[in-house]
């Protein structure tokens, strides 16, 4: 399959489709395929809130169900009749990677395995894969798409693990999923744990910016809307199996980054306070998305031009207690969590005995 006719796209399923990146492809996708019934499966842990998909459960096109991707059997019967799957379910942040690397290896590498088993059962002809440019690790300048996986930390080697498990799979049962590599993606909906939103909202209520290390660490960014467009392109003209980087141009170090922040918050802010630097906190290169560009997309949003309107959404979620009385915004480094284990017979475990 080398492509798809979105307008007349019939039916959809989006996993992690009410956390954020999974709530703006659905709000993007009933847009973009007006005959289409979209099915999201989420299963609604902490970075997941069915107020992401307010509007779009308004259209009367978009069906939920709870759960995991390691249901194989939940899975399997969520994607009947589906004629693509986009899976932007998973862990995402490296903290909590680094906490609980368990539970980003059970989302991420075997919850996708799960997922390609049903894709295999039902014979879904097209998936795109959300996985990260995290997977390159500090890679050289503008890692193309063919440049070496080298993950290092426990996030980025769950997503490598993932896409090594495609790899496998795909042939086995001629599959055609195609994945996306985004760095750091912004937009409204996202979890305060992370940067962005996270010195939006520290900013806002008057409280300095933490900075790992020296903040000379750089970045690039992607908006959310940037990479909805780059899903529809790969889905609709890409290459069967194809891989593609997805970055808006250049890159910001995370100083940068906050001054950005202080500039577009109106109130007095308290500036920024460095702390420790975490495990392999280095600079991220800028990636190259040549591919991508060759299927006809550019990216039309910038970080410096999307932070006053991410200012203004992220402030008026705050109530106006929380902007004197500081609670919203949790630590940037989780406590430890307990270990992500599954009495035998329950969620995951229960779908690969039956397995």
């Amino acid at each position: 399959m080398a492509s798809l006719d979105l307008a007349g796209i019939r039916t959809i399923v989006v996993t992690g489709g009410a956390g954020f990146i999974g709530s703006h492809v659905v709000d993007d996708l009933l847009q973009a395929c007006p005959a289409a019934e979209i099915r999201v499966l989420d299963a609604f842990t902490y970075a997941a809130d069915m107020a992401n998909l307010d509007g779009a459960m308004r259209t009367g096109r978009v069906t939920l169900r709870q759960g995991d991707v390691g249901n194989l059997d939940l899975v399997s019967d969520v994607l009947r009749g589906a004629e693509l799957v986009v899976h932007a379910a998973g862990e995402s942040h490296v903290e909590r990677a680094l906490v609980a690397p368990e539970r980003a290896s059970l989302s991420n590498a075997i919850g996708t395995q799960v997922l390609v088993e049903a894709m295999a059962r039902r014979r879904v002809p097209l998936m795109i894969h959300v996985s990260t440019a995290e997977v390159y690790g500090a890679a050289g300048p503008m890692p193309s798409e063919t440049a070496a996986m080298r993950p290092d930390n426990p996030l980025a080697a769950s997503k490598a693990a993932a896409e090594m498990l495609l790899s496998g799979l795909r042939p086995q049962h001629d599959l055609d999923i195609r994945v996306l590599r985004p760095v750091n993606v912004i937009g409204t909906r996202q979890n305060a744990e992370k940067l962005v939103p996270r010195f939006l909202e520290l900013a806002a209520v008057g409280k300095p910016l933490s900075v790992h290390g020296n903040g000379n660490q750089r970045r690039a960014f992607l908006a959310v809307s940037d990479l909805c467009t780059a899903l529809r392109a790969v889905a609709s003209r890409g290459e069967k199996n194809g891989v593609y980087n997805v970055a808006a141009p250049g890159s910001h170090s995370i100083l940068d980054v906050a001054r950005m922040v202080l500039d577009a918050v109106p109130d007095p802010v308290a500036g920024v306070v460095f702390t420790g630097g975490r495990p392999a906190n280095v600079t991220r290169s800028a990636v190259s998305t040549a591919a991508l560009e060759a299927l006809g997309w550019r990216a039309e949003a910038t970080l410096l031009g999307e932070m006053k309107h991410l200012a203004g959404w992220y402030r008026a979620r705050l109530s106006p207690a929380s902007r004197t009385v500081f609670r919203t915004v949790p630590g940037l480094a989780p406590g430890r969590a307990a270990a992500a284990t599954q009495p035998a017979g329950s969620g995951l475990f229960r779908s690969l005995e039956r397995h």
